[in-house]
């Protein structure tokens, strides 16, 4: 599979060999893609070549296996600048897609809803209903989409004065219907109807919204930890505090 100048953003890169990296983007037109960056760390890399998360890319590569060789990158449009928590925030949504997207699968419309995130973070300070937004938009395309209007079970329709049980395998369920060990394991129908219509004022069904979520998406991703919010828990707890600075 060969590509010119496709517009893509950098998700990851690591070390690889002595002068090279490994690169895992997202393109446009042919999803997530992995490749060698030949000769792209230490002095004599090549000049021009900036392979920055969070900005917008043209990159051609080549190579017939699964591993392709990155032959050109050149920016395209304008780096978002990311600092402090927002920059955890980029982190982890990069993490969701190299993790979530499986490789040479096109996702255009999810691209765009990226590239429009991405945008959108640089410029507000509420990145909550954005990150919730772009986490169902991630679990639909990826074909485990979530539907807070109905009990998938028995065809009813969720109502707000109900409570419900979510799994990934049954959707939601009406509590009183079984046992369920916690009120964590429990969402408040107002709250789920809220969700669906992308109203995220309440406080309440922003955390409705945070822990549903990061249920959904957990049954995706495994047993392994996401490394970008180790990163940022590891931030919060090494922040000096106001009376340290005083």
């Amino acid at each position: 599979m060969n590509a010119s100048n496709e517009k893509s953003y950098i998700l990851h890169k690591r070390k690889f060999r002595e002068s090279s990296q490994l690169v895992d983007f997202f393109s446009r037109d042919y999803g997530r893609v992995r490749a060698v960056a030949k000769g792209t760390r230490g002095r004599k890399r090549p000049k021009g070549v900036n392979l920055q998360a969070f900005t917008p890319l043209l990159l051609s590569w080549r190579g017939r296996g699964e591993l392709k060789n990155l032959t050109a990158a050149e920016p395209f449009g304008n780096s978002a600048c990311f600092q402090g928590e927002m920059l955890y925030v980029g982190l982890y949504l990069n993490e969701l897609l190299v993790r979530l997207l499986p490789e040479h699968v096109p996702h255009e419309s999810l691209f765009d809803c990226y590239e429009l995130l991405i945008s959108q973070l640089s410029a507000c300070n509420d990145p909550e209903p954005l990150l919730r937004r772009f986490e169902l938009r991630l679990l639909e395309e990826i074909g485990y989409g979530l539907d807070m209007t109905v009990e998938l079970s028995e065809e009813r329709s969720i109502t707000a004065d109900e409570r419900y049980h979510y799994t990934s395998d049954h959707g939601f369920v009406r509590s009183n219907t079984l046992v369920v060990q916690s009120k964590e394991d429990l969402y408040e129908g107002a709250h789920l109807l809220a969700i669906a219509n992308a109203d995220y004022e309440l406080p309440a069904v922003r955390r409705s919204a945070k822990r549903l979520l990061r249920c959904a998406l957990q049954s995706q991703l495994g047993d392994r930890p996401l490394l970008s919010r180790q990163l940022f828990h590891q931030a919060r707890v090494c922040r000096p505090s106001k009376k340290d600075n005083e």
